[in-house]
């Protein structure tokens, strides 16, 4: 494999050149560059499977190197350093899936931790591309007719009557005993959690590989059915009674979620359910559904059929909104992410977080978040009903993981909005710029102000302040100005023209010409055609 080093000091790659073992990581190329350009002409020269690069130089940022490498299909692996801790930078770097993100000075353990999985993730990477080129393979296999048959039992497609079911079973010429028991280990995720270079369909597809291949030691999937309800995607597994031993389940399940974790990069947690009747499976796969349902405490472990998830009897938890709100003033995205996060894990720790906590939790944040945006006059509705906002609130009330994508979401807009508003300079150009937009329209202040998510009375105070004039002496001041040239340059009536301007009636907008101009529109348009005529225009 190729290692590219790419940093403007010329010491600091040497001794990243020398400080690492680069051949018992696999790499048997390491060269160098001291620019983007330097860098992205070493290219054509062959591709590099893993990039170490800083961030801030002076001819191009390690930003915009990983931005071409994306935009060119390159895969490969990505190491960010940089001497400045940023929120902006390290959320940057996660958007173009760098795999690490490391501070200077560089700590030897540290950077090979992060050279180690740089390229345990490139090689499962692409141990995954294959697995898409070949993924649909699965299903024509000889377990193609089992798969469906089990699938049918659980989505109670096939009658739980025993006799209907042998019927089935010698119509489809299997082998399945209707006499015995069977276990069923049910394995979920949340569909937000997973990685988005994923599609979904190599995703259920590695899903119900792995699953396989850890719960029934082997890569058949006569007895796997992947399938999806609501936000969760499912795996279950059924096995026979006398397969294995509780334990071996339990250890096979707890190493599933690892990997699942390790490879799949997403939090797993599996269900395993006694031994049932093959006519009382679906009705067991509803039930282990409803546990996934309702545990949002204990996920990415292995529970039995009958676990109760034992919590502590909740205390009252009240936010402390007075230091959130000094952190959202003082506008410190990473503090008010990293600080919720911390006080969600603390809850953890104490069995103290369940969904009705978790709620009150994030009612507490939006208070904050309300209170200050009232404050500077913002109207919090326009930020927060587009569809991805909508859907993070409703996810983030059982999965941590989406509370924290939410929560995220709530901080960005909502400090960059209160930064926006304390430019009154910029808000009164944009809605000078909306005015330009749609003069010709039946405008009020409440829809300019609504563009800038302002209230229409703060937007009035500081749009007099800037300009001068009222949001409506400046929209007739603009729509005489172009009137004027419609008078000039167009033989549209008077009338045409007041349309055009956004005036409802000839009168009103002859009334408010001639207030701005000192005179009518036809005196204007008779005198512009004599002065255009006497200077030979």
């Amino acid at each position: 494999m190729k290692c590219m080093l790419i940093d403007d000091d010329i010491p600091t790659v040497q001794v990243l050149t020398e400080l690492i073992p680069w051949t018992a990581y696999g790499f048997n190329e390491v060269s160098q560059a001291h620019c983007v350009l330097d860098a992205q002409t070493l290219f054509a020269a062959g591709i590099p499977d893993l990039v170490i690069c800083d961030i801030e130089m002076p001819r191009g940022s390690g930003i915009e190197m990983i931005q071409w490498i994306r935009e060119q299909g390159y895969d490969c692996a990505f190491i960010f350093f940089t001497c400045h801790e940023s929120f902006d930078f390290a959320s940057t770097a996660i958007s173009f899936n760098a795999d690490s993100y490391l501070l200077k000075p560089l700590n030897q353990e540290k950077l090979e931790a992060a050279v180690m999985k740089a390229v345990g993730g490139l090689k499962w990477r692409r141990q995954m591309g294959e697995y898409q080129k070949f993924g649909m393979a699965w299903l024509k296999n000889k377990g193609l007719v089992e798969a469906s048959f089990w699938t049918d039992i659980l989505m109670s497609t096939i009658s739980p009557r025993l006799d209907l079911i042998q019927g089935e079973i010698l119509k489809r010429e299997l082998t399945i005993k209707t006499e015995q028991s069977y276990v069923l280990v049910l394995a979920s995720v949340f569909l937000s959690e997973i990685d988005e270079k994923w599609n979904e369909s190599t995703f259920r597809y590695a899903f119900a590989n792995l699953s396989s291949e850890i719960m029934l030691l082997r890569l058949e999937y006569d007895r796997i059915v992947s399938y999806q309800k609501n936000s969760m995607l499912y795996v279950a597994v059924i096995l026979d009674e006398d397969d294995t031993s509780q334990v071996q389940l339990e250890e096979r399940a707890t190493l599933l979620i690892q990997l699942m974790n390790e490879y799949l990069k997403c939090m797993g947690t599996c269900y395993i359910s006694e031994a049932k009747p093959i006519n009382e499976l679906s009705g067991v796969k509803t039930e282990l559904e409803r546990m996934d349902h309702s545990n949002v405490m204990f996920r990415g472990k292995v529970h039995g059929q009958h676990t109760v998830f034992q919590r502590e009897q909740p205390e009252r938890y009240d936010l402390d909104t007075e230091m959130y709100t000094s952190l959202f003033i003082e506008r410190e995205k990473a503090q008010i992410v990293n600080r919720l996060k911390k006080d969600l894990e603390q809850l953890v720790a104490k069995n103290q977080l369940h969904a009705e906590t978790l709620q009150v939790i994030r009612e507490d944040f939006l208070q904050v978040v309300y209170a200050i945006l009232a404050k500077k006059n913002v109207q919090a509705h326009q930020l927060f009903t587009d569809q991805l906002a909508q859907q993070l609130y409703v996810k983030s009330e059982h999965s941590l993981f989406d509370f924290m994508k939410w929560a995220h979401l709530v901080t960005e807009r909502t400090v960059e909005t209160i930064k926006e508003s304390q430019r009154s300079e910029g808000i009164v150009d944009k809605a000078m710029r909306y005015i330009h937009d749609n003069y010709t329209k039946d405008l009020n202040r409440d829809e300019v102000a609504a563009s800038v998510f302002l209230t229409p009375d703060y937007l009035a105070k500081v749009f007099k302040q800037e300009t001068g004039l009222t949001m409506k002496e400046y929209l007739n001041d603009y729509r005489i100005k172009a009137a004027k040239l419609m008078l000039i340059e167009s033989r549209l009536s008077i009338g045409q023209i007041a349309m055009e301007t956004g005036y409802e009636t000839i009168s009103y907008f002859s009334t408010v010409f001639k207030k701005l101009t000192g005179e009518t529109p036809n005196a204007y348009r008779s005198r512009q055609s004599y002065d255009r005529e006497k200077n030979g225009v």
